[in-house]
């Protein structure tokens, strides 16, 4: 997507002006009169204008540019996300009508630092600029700004600018990878992609072929692929970006490109959006892409497990047992329980080959994730204290919501078979995020591990504040956080 973002003190009289003011503010005209954006509003009755957040008057005056007023509630209950969602408000109805560009004149709110207030309006805003029309002949839909221009923002303020486009460059890209035809994003093409992205990058890609994949022994990734007429594929990334430390974070996504659900084959109404199912792959490469963009001190591995699920003569089947990367049989109890197999290859892979300090995953794992906290809520369970600690400390700053699930001693045995090690499927037909995970902690031996259930939140069905419908891209900023602060 081309499109251009500037910090100026002056703007083109032509460009819609996009102004925020909370309800306190309004009813306060000697506080009002001395805003930057008041000279836009000043000849406007704004009485019955709420200014409930996320509220927009959209006013067209005859001697100037068209001002949007966007409403942010109570002051005292605005938040960062609120910020963020209002800023997506206005941007999308300049979407709406047909704006090519936009001036936003960034909020002042008590209580706020401008930095802070400043990023999270160019969040919401360059988040929300967004549309995945690649195949469509006409463009009916919303076309987003081709250009945002930051009005009266500060020299200072450039830095946050240009960290925030990256972040949102890569969502973007993200979620183009999700909303993308299967024939465009398979494991092969991904795989590709990923060497041309970093080709030359600091980022080191590496692609484990099928011969690889079958050398290395990983059994069940080599199971699930067996339906399939695409080979699978491993992306191998690695980013050192702290030359003072032998210290390395593992990132792991899963990479279903489709998934038909094999021979327990999935019923219309469930296989339709199931090109999502790599929505964990595409999370880990663009998060990866965009912490080498940033040069962030932190050195990673990434680790992108690649294969379609497909329904075929030679599908693997319920009752066949495969031995694991790490020499564990298991059993198949159900064949559209696919991403634990290839995520415990790879988890086991990261662990004894590479050996981070600690594992964290992605995954559109389970739909009992998406019964449980419905599509705005991520789940996750953690083996080590410190690292949920992180993560949740990465989710308050970026929004991206998660809630802890245990690991209880209790589910423990779930996942075992009488004719194998262990069962893909649990002997009981509850807590399925729980024994998805519970199945994964078999594979990891004692790096501090934390899984992300984001069945739900990679992919909505309908459009929320800055996310749109579709695919969301949950997960690249909050791994961008969470190595920040690792």
């Amino acid at each position: 997507m081309d499109i251009t973002f500037t910090l100026s003190v002056e703007n083109s009289k032509y460009n819609p002006k996009i102004v925020f003011i909370d309800d306190k503010i309004k009813s306060d005209n000697k506080a009002l009169s001395v805003l930057p954006f008041y000279n836009y509003i000043q000849d406007v009755n704004i009485d019955l204008f709420k200014a409930g957040s996320g509220d927009l008057l959209f006013i067209t005056p005859k001697n100037s540019s068209a001002v949007v007023i966007c409403g942010l509630g109570d002051p005292s209950k605005i938040t960062p996300e609120s910020i963020r969602n209002a800023a997506a408000s206005a941007v999308k109805f300049c979407m709406s009508k047909k704006f090519d560009c936009a001036s936003i004149i960034s909020p002042e709110v008590e209580g706020f630092e401008r930095g802070d207030l400043f990023r999270y309006c160019a969040e919401g805003a360059l988040l929300a600029n967004y549309n995945f029309v690649k195949y469509k002949s006409i463009d009916e839909k919303d076309k987003p700004l081709s250009a945002i221009d930051f009005v009266g923002a500060f020299k200072s303020l450039e830095s946050i600018l240009a960290e925030v486009f990256i972040i949102a460059k890569n969502t973007w890209l993200c979620r183009d990878l999700v909303n993308d035809i299967t024939d465009e994003v398979n494991p092969v093409k991904f795989a590709d992609l990923a060497k041309s992205i970093f080709a030359k990058s600091n980022v080191k890609c590496r692609v484990l072929t099928k011969k690889d994949i079958e050398k290395k022994g990983m059994g069940l990734l080599l199971a699930v692929n067996r339906g399939s007429m695409v080979e699978p594929r491993v992306v191998v990334l690695e980013y050192k970006g702290d030359s003072t430390s032998k210290d390395f974070i593992g990132l792991v996504g899963k990479g279903i490109t489709f998934d038909s659900g094999g021979m327990n084959l999935k019923p219309s109404g469930s296989m339709e959006t199931m090109r999502s199912d790599m929505a964990g792959a595409a999370a880990v490469l663009c998060a990866m892409k965009t912490i080498a963009e940033l040069k962030i001190k932190k050195n990673l591995y990434g680790v992108i497990p690649l294969t379609e699920n497909m329904l075929s003569s030679n599908a693997y089947r319920p009752g066949d047992i495969y031995r694991a990367y790490n020499g564990k049989t298991v059993e198949i109890g159900n064949t559209d329980a696919e991403g634990r197999l290839i995520l415990a290859d790879a988890l086991s892979y990261m662990e004894k080959e590479l050996k981070p300090k600690c594992i964290v995953d992605l995954a559109t794992l389970t739909g009992a994730c998406v019964v449980t906290f419905g599509e705005t809520v991520a789940a996750y369970l953690s083996t080590d204290e410190s690292l949920a600690k992180s993560i949740e400390e990465a989710a308050s700053l970026t929004g991206e919501k998660l809630w802890r699930l245990p690991f209880f001693e209790d589910y423990e045995d779930r996942m075992k078979s009488d004719v194998a090690d262990l069962s893909n499927m649990s002997s009981e037909k509850n807590a399925g995020t729980i024994s998805g995970a519970v199945f994964l902690k078999n594979f990891i031996e004692k790096t501090p591990w934390t899984h992300v259930d984001i069945a739900g939140t990679a992919w909505y069905s309908k459009a929320r504040g800055y996310r749109p419908k579709n695919a969301t891209g949950y997960g690249v900023r909050l791994l961008v956080e969470l190595v920040k602060g690792l």
